[in-house]
C-alpha cells in the first residue's frame, strides 16, 4: 500500500466519521429549552432533594441479588452452549455450581431477602 492510498483512505474514514458523529445534531429535532427545562429532571419540576442522597437498603439488597444471579447466568451460558461436548468433570462442576445457586436462593428466601417489605 502506498502512502498516498493510505492517506486517502484515512481522509475518507475521517470524513465518514465526522458525518456520522454529527448526523444527530444536523438531522435531529431542535430542543426548545423553556423555564426549568435545564434542570436534571425531564418533568421541569424543581428537585425535591439533592441528587447525591443515599439510597435505601432495600434497593441495595435487590441490586446485589440481581448481580449475584445475573453473573451466575453468565457462567452457565458457556456450559449450556457446549452441553453436548461436556465430560464427566465438567458435568460434576455444573452440578455443584447449580447446587450452590439453589442453596443461596434458599438461604436468601429463608432470611426474607426476597420479600418486598
Amino acid at each position: 500500500m502506498t502512502l498516498a492510498a493510505f492517506l486517502l483512505n484515512l481522509a475518507v474514514v475521517a470524513v465518514i466519521m465526522a458525518v456520522l458523529l454529527s448526523a444527530g445534531r444536523l438531522l435531529g429535532p431542535r430542543p426548545a429549552h423553556e423555564g426549568d427545562a435545564d434542570l436534571p429532571y425531564e418533568t421541569g419540576m424543581p428537585p425535591l432533594e439533592e441528587a447525591g442522597r443515599s439510597m435505601s437498603a432495600l434497593y441495595w439488597r435487590f441490586a446485589v441479588l440481581f448481580v449475584v444471579f445475573d453473573v451466575d447466568l453468565a457462567f452457565l451460558l458457556p456450559w449450556a452452549l457446549n452441553r453436548g461436548t461436556l465430560n464427566g468433570h465438567a458435568v460434576a462442576a455444573v452440578t455443584v455450581f447449580i447446587a450452590l445457586l439453589v442453596f443461596m436462593l434458599g438461604y436468601f428466601w429463608r432470611k426474607g431477602s426476597l420479600s418486598c417489605r
